[in-house]
């Protein structure tokens, strides 16, 4: 059924990334599929991202957004491993705009039979106006599935 899946994962542990990450390891359970983990982390800033007066700058290691995006991909694939599934993750960077050609990309390069977007990939803040990436990803109809995880409750 599925033998290599995609996630694309925001490394903001939200509700919208949780309902993402627990259909993969229910899939990735059921069918035996190697599970490629991919975090696209924005190369640059934009002038609509910056908010004023508050947490600017990197205080701690901690804080650092290479730091932080790691982490969130290795704890998947720990949690992964952990349940038998066969993980891989990585962290590729690119503009806000290039994320759905990103995702397009490596799913073609791993060849996968589904490619799993969390809600978060629908429909963000600042984005009534423009094409989602989960609309991009569909638009450009991958040779795979596509499993757009149901939004919270």
């Amino acid at each position: 059924m599925y033998d290599r899946i995609l996630v694309a994962i925001d490394a903001t542990p939200t509700e919208e990334n949780r309902s993402a990450l627990q259909r993969t390891e229910q899939i990735g359970k059921l069918t035996g599929a190697t599970v490629y983990v991919l975090h696209v982390a924005r190369e640059h800033i934009v002038p609509g991202d910056i908010t004023g007066g508050s947490g600017l700058g990197v205080r701690t290691a901690d804080d650092d957004i290479e730091t932080v995006n790691r982490q969130a991909v290795q704890q998947l694939i720990d949690r992964l491993c952990a349940v038998g599934i066969n993980a891989h993750g990585e962290i590729v960077g690119a503009t806000e705009h290039d994320i759905a050609e990103v995702i397009l990309q490596r799913a073609k390069e791993h060849d996968v039979d589904l490619i799993v977007l969390g809600h978060q990939h629908h429909r963000g803040p600042g984005n009534a106006f423009r094409s989602s990436v989960a609309e991009h990803v569909i638009r450009h109809r991958p040779p795979c599935s596509i499993l757009l995880a149901r939004p919270p409750q």
